[in-house]
């Protein structure tokens, strides 16, 4: 893990995410980039007075002095983490699409959950989550930091979860205890390319902690089950792939990943 991109739309705001990004920079010496995205006026669905197009005017205008100031107030921030490399950059587009194209230059990247901004709802991640083609980790607005130390690993043999541990290997090195939550006995899907031993064997021999945990994972309620086995077990973060569809154009999430990133009170590491 050598970058990290940490996207907002807030300049000054400092959510859970910020501290996780801090964390994951200072743990790996991973350089962080905040990119600030300037969203379009959404105040009013047609522009057919003054008053409107003011608003539009003074809007914009405002975001685009916090892109200008932001910089200043985010390099205080990251300096007083006694982060070595950071850097602020900016960007006047779409919100998803802006994040999937800078993350090719980037190994993860560290997302805001909040249902009360549009750049950070389930819609706005999902698209994120499933175009970006880089592992994502989630955290809500609302968390209370702390490193991983316990991390609950959703096991169901697809590429999409292999992906994620692949990606989550450093993380996964530095728990004190990881738990394979869902049937560590399954074989990937098709018979082929299987781990040697299987997951809780490949996992020891790469270092990492790990225990085959009891929880099943009714397939009816993937979500409702994933959040339930991960609590029980006591985990501070969530190890799963995630899984999506096209359809006309529209990025649609599978149940289970919508499910959490709407509701889990976890922090998410997902790989699509």
């Amino acid at each position: 893990m050598r970058d990290i991109l940490l996207p907002l739309t807030r300049a000054y705001a400092r959510p859970a995410s910020f501290e996780y990004a801090a964390w994951l920079s200072a743990e790996f010496d991973a350089p962080l980039t905040a990119l600030y995205v300037i969203q379009a006026f959404l105040g009013g669905p047609i522009f057919d007075s003054p008053a409107v197009v003011a608003d539009a005017i003074e809007y914009l205008v405002e975001q685009r002095r916090a892109a200008g100031e932001g910089e200043a107030s985010f390099a205080d921030w990251a300096r007083r983490r006694d982060l070595s490399g950071f850097r602020w950059q900016s960007a006047e587009a779409a919100f998803a699409r802006t994040v999937a194209s800078a993350a090719d230059w980037h190994d993860l990247v560290v997302l805001e959950a909040d249902e009360g901004n549009e750049c950070a709802d389930v819609g706005a991640l999902g698209e994120v989550v499933l175009t970006c083609r880089r592992p994502c980790l989630v955290v809500r607005s609302d968390a209370v930091f702390a490193p991983p130390r316990r991390i609950a690993l959703a096991w169901n043999g697809s590429a999409e979860c292999i992906r994620a541990i692949r990606s989550a290997l450093g993380v996964l090195q530095r728990a004190e205890e990881v738990i394979v939550i869902g049937d560590a006995g399954l074989s990937r899907p098709g018979g082929c390319g299987e781990a040697p031993g299987g997951i809780v064997a490949y996992l020891n021999a790469k270092g990492v902690p790990v225990r085959s945990g009891k929880h099943r994972i009714a397939h009816d309620a993937a979500g409702e089950s994933l959040a339930h086995a991960a609590g029980e077990a006591g985990a501070d973060l969530l190890v799963m792939g995630a899984y999506g569809h096209n359809r006309l154009s529209e990025w649609m999430l599978g149940g289970a990943t919508r499910h959490l990133l709407q509701r889990s009170a976890l922090p998410l590491f997902l790989q699509h």
